[in-house]
């Protein structure tokens, strides 16, 4: 995942690469790496403007999830990209995220960092093997997109009773 600077001409320069996710470094998390089971598709588009560089990565892959819901498996597809600039010229005062500064020796890019940072951004905080994933039976655990449960109502406590005949 390093880009070797000497060897980009001026204008638009572009890259495929096929990504293993322990490489990433991904590993130090176990967790995450079971996620990440396939390749990694990255898109590398560099556009060399003197000492600059304005890159912009594609990132494709699919990923092994379980639903927070019903405990299910599923495979999702993830889709995203993200651009940096790096410069060899100071900015001042620059807050952006983006942009990168590189020395006058530096010769080449690493990207490992940026890619892993990005995909482990696509994972949802919320993970559902569909939008409308009904979950487990509180009582029996019966997974509810699958089967009806045929537990009994629970009952309300009888101090509590009166509470159930407000309304708002």
């Amino acid at each position: 995942m390093k880009i070797n600077l000497l060897n980009l001409h001026e204008g638009v320069n572009r890259f495929n690469l096929c990504i293993d996710p322990d490489k990433l470094g991904i590993d130090d998390n176990k967790d995450a790496l079971l996620l990440f089971d396939d390749k990694i598709d990255a898109d590398v588009e560099i556009q060399k403007f003197s000492d600059k560089y304005f890159i912009k990565v594609g990132l494709s892959t699919k990923s092994h999830l379980t639903c927070d819901r019903c405990l299910a498996e599923y495979n999702q597809n993830f889709r995203g990209d993200f651009k940096l600039i790096y410069s060899k010229q100071a900015v001042s005062q620059s807050d952006d995220d983006e942009f990168r500064f590189l020395d006058e020796k530096v010769v080449e890019i690493d990207l490992r960092n940026d890619i892993r940072e990005n995909l482990l951004l696509m994972i949802p905080m919320k993970r559902l093997c569909k939008e409308d994933c009904l979950g487990l039976c509180a009582t029996c655990g019966a997974n509810l997109n699958l089967e009806t449960c045929h537990c009994k109502s629970a009952t309300i406590d009888a101090r509590w009773e009166k509470l159930k005949n407000l309304k708002l």
